[in-house]
């Protein structure tokens, strides 16, 4: 009842910003001087500026009332529209320290962008909370006790429990390919990869996209003869208690200063995400079906330390 209260509640919010948009727009399309002199206290605004706001306004309008039937799934137009407050209030300050708009022109900051950056955070941060929330759920629903790894198989139809029972898994919960540090860490793993399986190790590789798609990314990094897992609904990957990723984790201060050197250093960079971009990835080493090594990130811009499983007494050396 509570989540209905707070969802009709988002809904109505993002329909009253929408209409107030799309009713500012018309009121300037048609009366651009009377605006002028009443909003703002002065009739010598270019008319053009008028038109090019009247656009704006209509365009947000519009997008924000497809975003009121489902502000959840259409968060992005929210954060869009909070960017385009925040972009108005910039240029706002940078013109008044040039001298080009005076105090005159709060009065129509304030209503027009200022206020909205409330609601709109509000908005954000539910939809933040709400995935976090539900996150919690299917880590709960999606347990080891209830999802044995004999429910799992490679996308060639090898059973998880079985190999797990004849050898030493390294199984290898990636990001969505678009991501970077996914590239980075699949190049990391093809360095690694003769001395892990000089180890007695099999790799299996898990991602949240199809097999096809897969392929044509990790035949570019030599792995896509490993066995993998293909966890579009990512059971796999709650079944390992890997969470999706906190605001912190996707977008701190070590995400970004790693993003911009994975790409000045190693021309990594972002390309058309495959997956859950929140999705949080990890390591896990298994022996006779049991986890004895791990390495959980704790953002998406750690890098894991495969000496740390290439140590482990419970990995036998193939002879």
């Amino acid at each position: 009842m509570e989540l209905a209260i707070l969802k009709n509640r988002l809904n109505a919010t993002i329909a009253i910003s929408a209409i107030y948009f799309l009713v500012w727009s018309v009121v300037v399309i048609l009366f651009p001087n009377l605006l002028s002199s009443v909003v703002i206290g002065q009739g010598n605004t270019p008319i053009v500026f008028w038109d090019f706001m009247s656009i704006i306004t209509g365009v947000l309008g519009i997008s924000l009332f497809i975003a009121a039937f489902n502000p959840h799934k259409h968060w992005l137009i929210i954060l869009m529209a909070s960017l385009f407050h925040l972009a108005m209030l910039a240029g706002f300050i940078v013109g008044y320290q040039h001298g080009i708009f005076s105090s005159l022109y709060l009065p129509f900051l304030f209503f027009n962008h200022i206020i909205w950056l409330i609601p709109n955070s509000i908005v954000l941060f539910s939809v933040y909370r709400r995935s976090l929330d539900t996150d919690d759920m299917l880590l709960d629903a999606f347990n080891s006790k209830d999802y044995p790894l004999e429910l799992f198989d490679t996308t060639d139809g090898r059973n998880i429990g079985d190999m797990a029972a004849e050898s030493p898994l390294l199984i290898v919960f990636l990001r969505h390919f678009g991501c970077p540090f996914c590239k980075e860490s699949l190049l990391q793993l093809a360095d690694y990869r003769k001395e892990l399986e000089a180890r007695g190790m099999t790799i299996v590789l898990v991602y949240m996209v199809n097999e096809h798609i897969a392929k044509e990314y990790l035949s570019s990094y030599g792995l896509d003869d490993l066995p993998q897992v293909s966890d579009p609904e990512e059971i796999f990957y709650k079944r390992f208690q890997l969470r999706r990723g906190s605001f912190s984790q996707l977008f701190g201060l070590k995400v970004w200063s790693r993003w911009i050197e994975l790409g000045f250093k190693k021309k990594l960079f972002n390309t058309k995400p495959e997956g859950d971009v929140a999705q949080m990835p990890g390591i896990f080493l298994l022996n006779q079906g049991r986890v004895v090594q791990q390495f959980i990130h704790q953002s998406v811009a750690d890098t894991p330390d495969y000496s740390v499983f290439l140590s482990h007494n419970a990995i036998r050396t193939n002879d």
